[in-house]
């Protein structure tokens, strides 16, 4: 079974402290959210997780291997991340993009084996970008590029997905399919960790909530544990209703 342990994860770079003592593990058919302010330390924890940051203390077991110790074609066959920034350097077709995925199996666009070629029409479908195939990127809605984006992800056939915002600038409508497509993946076997803004996006979707601040993990939990009017005060600065799952945001306190 292939899963994260990180524990005691410290972070420094020029004399700051970006991540102190965070640990957590990702399993699969687990979709957790990490939550928390702008500069709460959230990406800075993914990124020393995957080992694209080097920790100034503490261990990752990625399916066993320290994260540190995997080549990039290693790790992309054990994890899918998608980043912050996501650009696209050039409109290339969407299968080509979504081809890419398989760059960790020494394939690229225009080189795809049958495995290769089946892996990129699969993930097409999961993320109903069929009709889509031969459009160029440039001619994509927001939406539809953030499907592209996880269609690159799933073309990989990684058992866990590490998402940085990846409902970020989209409308409420496409959010939804964002997510609901992560939680496909989750239900199929797979394990997501997907970093939000939307705390009642989060509650709706995820199994297990990891909440940031300063650094630091403050609290983590299933969503009915650690969802309280209080955490939301504490960690975001916000009023919030809460009633099991369902959240509205009042105002700022």
């Amino acid at each position: 079974m292939t899963e994260i342990i990180a524990k005691n994860l410290s972070l420094t770079k020029d004399s700051a402290t970006l991540l102190q003592g965070a640990s957590f593990t990702l399993k699969p058919r687990q979709l957790i959210a990490l939550l928390g302010p702008n500069g709460a330390g959230k990406t800075s924890l993914i990124r020393t997780t995957l080992g694209l940051e080097k920790r100034s203390s503490g261990t990752v077991s990625l399916g066993g291997t320290d994260s540190e110790a995997l080549s990039p074609m290693e790790r992309a066959r054990r994890v899918a991340y998608l980043p912050q920034q996501r650009p696209l350097a050039w409109p290339n077709s969407v299968r080509d993009v979504v081809a890419l995925g398989r760059f960790a199996y020494g394939a690229a666009p225009g080189r795809l084996n049958p495995r290769d070629a089946q892996a990129v029409n699969t993930a097409l479908e999961l993320c109903d970008l069929t009709d889509l195939t031969n459009r160029h990127t440039d001619t994509l809605s927001g939406g539809e590029v953030a499907r592209v984006h996880c269609a690159r992800a799933f073309a990989a056939e990684a058992p866990l997905l590490i998402a940085d915002e990846p409902v970020a600038a989209l409308d409420p409508r496409q959010q939804f399919r964002i997510m609901d497509i992560i939680q496909a993946y989750v239900d199929r076997g797979g394990g997501a960790l997907v970093v939000l803004h939307d705390i009642p996006l989060a509650a709706k979707y995820a199994s297990h909530l990891i909440w940031m601040q300063d650094g630091r993990i403050a609290a983590e939990g299933p969503p009915e544990e650690t969802l309280t009017v209080q955490r939301m005060a504490d960690i975001y600065g916000v009023r919030a209703h809460i009633d099991g799952r369902k959240v509205e945001i009042e105002g700022a306190i």
